[in-house]
């Protein structure tokens, strides 16, 4: 796997999209201060590759820049010279997406010739790309930071994982697979031709007894197929004249029908004397319809004449209408002057009685302003009382009061204290002036009643005399009205006379109106009964033609029924619709039939004849084939001919088995050997030995290729053991073994980075599938001269199209690594920066 391009976006500190170009790249260091991206950008690679990070683990949200809402990351990169394009990304919300592409070139618009969807199957087929999980990624190819020391550390089982994925060897497995495969189907092939052997030779007796059973139906075959030119001409003939038969049969049955359709003697002899005698009925009836359409013109005439003569109905029942009118008129005349009369009578009456009110209410008046002078009379003396009275009671009150005072006590009506006495005084009889006042009081009640009874009485008597007066005025109103209203009736009723005058003079209008009533009756009587004769005469019209019409109807349905079953029985006849030529056409049709059926019946007698020939011979034929009556010559082959083909087929299926066995017999042996040389790889193919070998050699040469830049690292003091277990020898301490987690932690990279080394080395070798190396961090570990050791051993690595980065923080780096990714760190946000790339 060689990497040639990496895009990212989103990814952890990258949240502005960075793509790096590492083609035609050999050495390259990824340096920065801490917290710049270095190691992100090895974890790309490694998420792009497997979806998840040697420190973040699967598919983990975390990966997410924290400004972006997702993580892209792609990556282009070569294996076995095809090239493959991984894309992966991250969603906070959503799911994600997991895309593998094999492209014809590496460009995203070269044409695609794989593409794979979904998480596990794109990881499943990296994997089998690259022939080597995650975990064995980690322990060969990627050493992460503070992760490597894994491979080392690792288990016998899980560096043997490692070593079959970088060397090639899990392809062990599928060989093993296909071997066991092999020797299964030869097992069965063998098992199969024991079985055959058997059922073989049943076949084989079968085939003997079968052969001439095959001759024997081919014979006969033969000999139905010989005559079968002479039985078909015979069959032929005899369903021909069968055929005949039929069809006279047919034909006879057709004439029986059309005998059915033949239009009976009696009915059309009664039809056509119809047809005769409906003429001269046609005549008389149009005739008797013309005298009375005659008699009605004159009644019509008549009724005109009569018309003028008397002025026609609307001048009779306008003057009838006038004579009512001026009846109208002079009973209203009468009424209306009677009522003026008694309307004048009343208007008088009225007038009296307002004479009489008025003087009424002028006493009214007068006794009215009397009462009110009397009432205030009767108020002034209440009032003069009343002070009487109260003066009384004063007076009375304060020569009590005196009584009780004495001269410098407080006195009780004006809280003032008495200095003096006041001098005593006379008290008038109150009881005197009580009476007064009472008698005052009475008075004035007495005047007050007075005076609105006589107030009551004026107001009534005013109202009387108004009501009095408007009735004086509308009785005026009424009489003046009622006057043109007589004065109108007895105009419009002069008019009336004067205009019947006109319409009937004479002094008896209402006699010569009935004298022409009578006249226009008896006209109007004569148009009735001359317009009933001729509805009559009309009707017996339309009677005679309704049943003309339908014996024309029926002559026209006779004409075609003549005509068709002429035309089916080979004649042409057509008749019109008229009595005579449909007479002697239906003679001639009736003679058309006989001819027919004659003729048709003598056909159908020959027709049996010539089948029944045909059948006798046929009849004989077959005898001499042996065949039953009932079944045909065709038959009789179709049968054969389905007993040779089964034979046939049976005798060929037989004759291939026993063929194929022979076959398979012949070649067993080649199969026995075949069989034995497959169960022997898969038996070698076995984990415990073959791979178990290899990998066992891979390890010791390993161990020894690691101990020579371990020991170079480390001036001589340490080296692995040669057993393959990566137990650390220390050569300072006469090669006392040690554990590999007893070393230091700059002694533990330098260990792994030996064993990096030498297996980059010997895949270079081998032509596996490591064209990679990521080592990140590590060297701060190192002294400066163990830091120049470790980079001479990586330098080393650096050879065809290998790809070497290595990430570190140490200044050193720089100072010997050409080929730089430069990176550092925004102050605001964190994001990294790309100095260079």
């Amino acid at each position: 796997m060689r990497p040639l391009e990496l895009t990212l976006r989103g990814f952890q500190s990258y949240a502005s999209e960075q793509t790096f170009d590492f083609r035609d790249r050999r050495l390259l260091g990824v340096v920065g201060p801490i917290g710049s991206g270095k190691s992100s950008l090895l974890d790309g690679i490694a998420f792009a590759l497997y979806g998840k990070t040697p420190r973040a683990g699967r598919g983990t949200r975390d990966l997410i820049n924290q400004r972006t809402a997702a993580a892209h990351v792609e990556l282009w990169f070569e294996v076995e010279g095809e090239y493959w394009r991984a894309v992966r990304a991250l969603r906070r919300k959503g799911q994600s997406a997991h895309n593998l592409y094999r492209h014809a070139e590496a460009d995203a618009e070269s044409e695609r010739h794989e593409e794979v969807t979904g998480e596990r199957a794109m990881t499943a087929r990296i994997e089998e790309l690259l022939g080597l999980d995650f975990d064995a990624f980690n322990r060969s190819v990627f050493l992460a930071q503070n992760r490597f020391a894994e491979f080392l550390q690792a288990t016998a089982a899980q560096r043997d994982a490692v070593l079959k994925g970088v060397f090639g060897f899990d392809r062990l497995d599928r060989m093993a697979e296909i071997a066991k495969a092999r020797r299964d189907e030869l097992r069965a092939e063998l098992a199969d031709l024991d079985r055959l052997r058997t059922e073989v030779e049943s076949d084989r007796a079968v085939l003997a007894d079968t052969a001439p059973a095959l001759e024997s139906a081919a014979a006969r075959l033969a000999e139905l197929d010989a005559s079968s030119e002479q039985a078909s001409g015979l069959e032929a003939a005899r369903e021909a004249a069968r055929g005949q038969v039929e069809q006279a049969e047919r034909r006879l049955k057709e004439l029986g029908d059309i005998a059915a359709q033949l239009p009976a003697r009696d009915r059309s002899a009664e039809l056509l004397d119809r047809a005769t005698t409906g003429t001269d009925l046609l005549q008389e009836a149009e005739e008797a319809l013309a005298a009375a359409t005659g008699e009605l013109d004159a009644a019509r005439r008549d009724q005109t004449e009569a018309e003028k003569a008397t002025g026609g109905s609307e001048t009779i029942a306008r003057a009838t209408a006038l004579i009512d009118r001026e009846r109208e008129l002079e009973k209203r005349a009468g009424t209306l002057g009677a009522h003026v009369a008694d309307m004048t009578a009343r208007a008088e009456a009225t007038a009296i009685q307002h004479q009489d009110a008025t003087a009424r209410v002028a006493q009214l008046l007068a006794a009215e302003e009397a009462g009110r002078a009397a009432l205030e009379e009767a108020v002034a003396a209440v009032e003069a009382a009343e002070a009487t009275l109260h003066q009384a009671r004063h007076d009375s009150m304060a020569v009590a009061l005196r009584q009780e005072l004495v001269a410098g006590d407080t006195c009780p009506v004006c809280a003032q204290s008495v200095a003096t006495l006041p001098p005593g005084t006379s008290v008038p009889a109150l009881d005197s002036a009580e009476k007064q006042a009472k008698g005052a009081r009475t008075n004035r009640d007495r005047a007050q009643q007075a005076h609105t009874e006589a107030a009551a009485a004026a107001a009534a008597g005013n109202a009387e005399q108004e009501a009095l007066q408007a009735a004086v005025d509308s009785a005026a109103q009424l009489g003046a009205a009622a006057g043109e209203d007589l004065a109108e009736a007895r105009r419009a009723h002069a008019a009336a006379i004067e205009e019947l005058g006109r319409l009937v003079p004479g002094d008896d209008p209402a006699g010569e109106l009935q004298l022409r009533r009578k006249a226009l009756a008896e006209a109007a009587g004569q148009v009735e009964t001359a317009t009933g004769r001729q509805a009559a005469a009309r009707s017996g019209l339309e009677e005679v033609r309704d049943r003309q019409g339908l014996v024309t109807t029926e002559l026209v349905q006779l004409a075609t029924t003549v005509a068709t079953l002429a035309g089916q029985l080979g004649g042409d006849l057509r008749p019109q619709a008229e009595a005579g030529e449909l007479g002697e056409s239906l003679g001639r049709l009736r003679k058309l039939w006989e001819e027919a059926h004659a003729r048709t019946s003598g056909e159908h007698t020959a027709a049996q004849e010539r089948a029944a020939g045909a059948e006798t011979e046929l009849s004989e034929l077959l005898g001499k084939l042996g065949l039953e009556e009932s079944m045909s010559l065709s038959d009789a082959r179709q049968r054969a001919a389905a007993e040779h083909g089964k034979l046939a087929e049976r005798v060929e299926s037989l004759t291939t088995r026993v063929s194929r066995f022979e076959e398979l017999e012949s070649a067993s042996a080649d199969t026995v050997a075949r069989l034995n040389t497959y169960a022997t790889l898969a038996e070698d193919l076995l984990p415990s030995r073959f791979l178990k070998f290899i990998l066992d050699e891979e390890r010791r040469a390993l161990a020894a290729l690691g101990s020579e830049h371990f020991e170079r690292m480390t001036r001589g003091r340490y080296r692995f053991t040669d057993d393959g277990e990566f137990v650390i020898a220390d050569l300072a301490a006469a090669e006392s073994e040690r554990k590999a987690e007893s070393l230091s932690g700059g002694e533990t990279f330098l260990a792994s980075l030996s064993l990096a080394l030498a297996l980059a080395e010997m895949v270079a070798r081998t032509g596996g599938r490591l064209d990679a190396f990521f080592l990140d961090e590590g060297f701060g570990s190192l002294d400066p001269e163990h830091l120049d050791l470790a980079m001479e051993g990586i330098e080393a690595l650096v050879g065809g199209n290998r790809l070497v980065a290595v990430v570190s923080h140490v200044p050193q780096l720089r100072e010997r690594v050409e080929d730089l990714v430069e990176l550092d760190t925004d102050p605001m946000t964190g994001d990294t920066v790309v100095v260079r790339a």
